[in-house]
C-alpha cells in the first residue's frame, strides 16, 4: 500500500535523495549545486509544492514538484508539473498515477485551467503514462527556450 504526502521541511532530507536520483536520470551535473538546499528554498519561499509517496515500510519511492503559474489568456491559475520521479525498483506499481491524481486534485482545489508538463522526446514510457492520464500533446503552441548561460 502506498500513501501520498505533501512534503514539509522535515521530509526534505529523504525527498532530496529521490530528487538526486531524478537529476541523475536526466544526467544533470550537480557538481556545484545543492539539490537539498534547492528544495528547501522552494518550500521556504512558497515557490513550489512537493508531494512524495511512501510504501508500507515508510520508504520514499516517488515524488513530484509543481510550480504555481498563471494563464493570462484564461485569467486563471495553472500549474507546471516540472518533476515527477519513481524509483526504478518501484515502477509499474501505480505510483506515478497516484502522483498525477494528486496533481489533478491540486488543480481542482485551486480552480486551475490546466496542468502543463514537459518530458524528453525519447521518454516514450512517460509520454504513454501522461496520455493515458488525460494529458494531450500541445499542437497549438510551440515552446521556445533561451538559455542564459
Amino acid at each position: 500500500m502506498y500513501t501520498v504526502n505533501k512534503a514539509t521541511l522535515p521530509d526534505i532530507e529523504k525527498v532530496s535523495k529521490l530528487y538526486k536520483e531524478y537529476l541523475s536520470f536526466y544526467e544533470v551535473d550537480i557538481t556545484d549545486k545543492n539539490p537539498k538546499q534547492y528544495l528547501i528554498d522552494r518550500l521556504t519561499n512558497n515557490e513550489s509544492v512537493i508531494y512524495f509517496v511512501q510504501d508500507e515500510n515508510n520508504n520514499y519511492v516517488g515524488f513530484m514538484q509543481l510550480y504555481p503559474l498563471f494563464c493570462s489568456l484564461g485569467m486563471s491559475r495553472t500549474w507546471l508539473l516540472y518533476d515527477l520521479f519513481v524509483t526504478e525498483s518501484s515502477r509499474c506499481h501505480g505510483i506515478a498515477k497516484l502522483l498525477l491524481d494528486q496533481a489533478d486534485k491540486i488543480a481542482e482545489d485551486t480552480n486551475a485551467s490546466f496542468i502543463m508538463l514537459s518530458t524528453a522526446v525519447d521518454n516514450l514510457k512517460a509520454q504513454k503514462l501522461y496520455e493515458k492520464n488525460g494529458y494531450e500533446k500541445d499542437i497549438e503552441f510551440l515552446t521556445y527556450l533561451k538559455h542564459s548561460h
